[in-house]
């Protein structure tokens, strides 16, 4: 059953006349019976009551037509869909961002696509870095937005943003009231890490900070995120890190302070991911609405 056997019969149920429909699709009336004729052979069932006059649709044909009238507006809409999507105007785009990201680069990067794209649909699911992998590996996503993302095969990741990290205290820490602390200096405060995962980065980050100092961390919590670190360091139940960007947007019961010493001049990236290969024009339309820390792609074997 082919489409141009759908048309035919559309046109004819339209005009209920053989030789006004073959008109209208500019093919001879023979022809144009032969098809529906092959129509009803393949789906055992008569469409046309041609000893009828005027000519006029059985039961079935009825039925059929307003089935396939449907389906042929479907399919138009959908080749409006495809042909906006080639062009880049219209479509979906599935993002997943860690909630630091929300504190930086990917705010701006919405706003900006969005007004150059309106109809485009975004798709934004919040994830930890580390399940990202499984997004794409699934297509739920085309690009992710993480920290500290390792290189997953069949990805490639982009730098968007290397930021200082900072401590954060407390409020009435015992040196909250330092401008810049060493991390040697934090060794008797417990530590509170996120994100809890298994193949989490940035709790190895962090642990290498430990490491360049000398020392070594008592973990007192695991938080899934990074709100929650926080909230838990607010209650006076250890220290955490950050990036620099999370703490221009902190909460007024804890502080953040610069690292000194040994491993201070460390930086904490914020990377991009997506699918090597992927041609998709929406995915390159926000990957060019995002900063670049760099201007070259680490791409995995």
């Amino acid at each position: 059953m082919n489409l141009h056997a759908l048309q035919c019969f559309i046109v004819l149920a339209e005009e209920l006349n053989f030789s006004r429909a073959a008109e209208r699709l500019y093919m001879a009336q023979p022809a144009l019976s032969q098809q529906i004729r092959a129509l009803e052979e393949r789906l055992g069932s008569q469409l046309v009551d041609r000893g009828s006059r005027p000519l006029r649709l059985t039961e079935a044909g009825s039925y059929f037509h307003t089935e396939v009238r449907t389906i042929l507006e479907r399919m138009e809409a959908a080749t409006q869909d495809v042909r906006a999507i080639d062009a880049g105007t219209h479509g979906w785009l599935a993002i997943g961002f860690t909630r630091s990201a929300m504190y930086s680069v990917l705010p701006p990067a919405l706003k900006a696509f969005h007004a150059a794209y309106p109809l485009v649909e975004l798709k934004l699911f919040e994830m930890l870095t580390e399940e990202q992998a499984d997004a794409f590996r699934d297509a739920r996503i085309h690009i992710g937005i993480g920290r500290e993302a390792p290189a997953w095969p069949g990805c490639t990741t982009r730098t968007l943003l290397d930021e200082r990290v900072m401590a954060v205290l407390a409020s009435d820490h015992p040196l909250s009231a330092r401008s810049e602390v060493r991390v040697d200096e934090l060794i008797d405060s417990p530590l509170v890490v996120y994100p809890k995962h298994p193949a989490a980065q940035f709790p190895r980050f962090i642990g290498s900070l430990y490491r360049d100092a000398g020392v070594t961390p008592v973990v007192a919590h695991e938080a899934y995120e990074i709100q929650t670190a926080i909230a838990l360091v607010a209650a006076g139940l250890g220290i955490t890190f950050v990036g620099e960007s999370v703490a221009k947007h902190g909460r007024a019961d804890v502080v953040y302070r610069h690292l000194t010493g040994p491993g201070a001049r460390r930086f904490s990236s914020l990377t991009a991911s997506f699918r090597t290969g992927d041609t998709s024009p929406h995915l390159h339309a926000f990957l060019a609405c995002l900063p670049h820390a760099d201007d070259i792609a680490r791409e995995s074997a």
